[in-house]
């Protein structure tokens, strides 16, 4: 008796199992939605399946694949956030992203711009010893083909994600050139390799002064970092001018590491966010600098060089030169998405707050010693660089006065 009643309920739950997924079926091939009204997922549904409809029927060309479709609706969603920061990406998109923030990629070590004029795409910049230069590849030479296709209407970042790929990628790029006064075309290859951004440079400048220029915060940063400290200590550098202008910001992991190599214990970072709380970031003192820091900042020092240079300051380590910083403090969080729908997407989840709990978003670093750059803003000459002067100036004071 007992049997028969297990057989009965195991029949009934298959019996179960299978008309639900019926009824998944049938309502999934008719465009009904069976679930519960009113959420934000239920509407995206309904108002996807009507604009899919009209497409459809009556968009007049076939050329736009679903994939793309879903994609730039997901990216709509992001956008209808009203931020600029946030952003869904692409599964190409999100891999570039993750390339900067790492500070490594696979790619040939040259930069392609759009020309202003003639929209043609054009190697703005060569990487020595790069696979770009070891392949013949030279600044200004146009873009005509990428393995044999015309690159003429595409997209910049479509024209870089045919050339740049995995690790011995090979790719033909059909370039013009102007040699001797003629126009030459030339069909050259070029093979992918990894690459590690080179994100720190570093010189002795006169009377033992250091300089450290910090072009972005990446994950190879803090190890060129500590080594451009270590070479200039061992040159005897007196003071060192650190050097973020036009640093657009980047990893807040590079950032404490970095500041943890320049201060004593104590607070550097808290970052408040919706789901972490507050978390606070404090030096180890495992290292500490201890001679005079002048940080150069501009206007277009943002985010993590703000957080850099704004906590060196609070902490009075640092001078800051320059003029006022850009005023982003809040933090982006980028999220994988590749397990699920493809891509990633970027949100701000929360804010930065200096050693002092001042916010610096929307307010910027304020310099010590205020000096507007009067020189070719392209090209940071230092026999030229009266900001750079400022700073060796206020060093030298700072070194007197110990």
């Amino acid at each position: 008796m007992k049997k028969e009643r297990l057989k009965g309920f195991i029949l009934g739950m298959v019996a179960g199992i299978v008309a639900f997924l019926a009824v998944i079926v049938v309502t999934k091939y008719f465009g009904i939605h069976i679930f519960p009204s009113g959420s934000l997922a239920d509407d995206v549904w309904e108002r996807a399946k009507v604009v899919e409809g009209y497409i459809d029927h009556y968009y007049w060309k076939d050329d736009t694949s679903d994939k793309k479709i879903s994609e730039y609706a997901a990216k709509g969603m992001v956008n209808a956030l009203g931020d600029k920061y946030s952003a869904y990406f692409t599964s190409e998109e999100y891999e570039e992203t993750m390339s900067s923030v790492n500070g490594d990629y696979a790619g040939i070590g040259a930069t392609v711009r759009i020309d202003a004029k003639t929209k043609q795409k054009i190697i703005a910049e060569v990487q020595k010893g790069r696979p770009a230069e070891k392949a013949g590849l030279k600044a200004g030479d146009e873009i005509k083909k990428v393995n044999g296709k015309d690159v003429s209407d595409m997209s910049l970042s479509d024209t870089v994600g045919m050339i740049k790929g995995k690790e011995g990628k090979k790719s033909v790029l059909s370039i013009s050139r102007m040699e001797n006064g003629v126009t030459v075309s030339k069909d050259i290859t070029v093979v992918c390799e990894k690459i590690v951004n080179q994100s720190i440079q570093s010189k002795m400048l006169a009377d033992s002064i250091g300089y450290i220029k910090i072009s972005v915060f990446d994950n190879e940063s803090v190890k060129q970092f500590q080594d451009a400290i270590a070479g200039l200590e061992k040159k005897g550098q007196k003071g060192m001018i650190i050097d973020v202008r036009d640093n657009g910001g980047g990893s807040l992991s590079a950032v404490v590491d970095m500041l943890d190599e320049l201060l004593p214990k104590g607070k550097l970072i808290t970052e408040k966010s919706k789901y972490k709380g507050e978390a606070v970031y404090e030096s180890t003192d495992e290292k500490h600098f201890d001679k005079p820091i002048v940080v150069l900042i501009n206007g277009s020092s943002a985010s993590a060089s703000e957080v850099f240079a704004g906590t060196l300051q609070d902490r009075g380590k640092a001078t800051l030169v320059g003029v006022k910083s850009y005023g982003k403090g809040i933090v982006q969080t980028i999220f994988s998405l590749e397990s699920s729908c493809g891509g990633g997407i970027k949100l701000t989840t929360g804010e930065y707050l200096l050693p002092s709990g001042r916010s610096i978003h929307e307010v910027g670093l304020t310099p010590d010693v205020e000096e507007k750059y009067t020189g070719d803003a392209d090209n940071y000459n230092e026999k030229d660089d009266n900001q750079l002067s400022k700073a060796v100036e206020v060093l030298k004071n700072s070194e007197s006065t110990k």
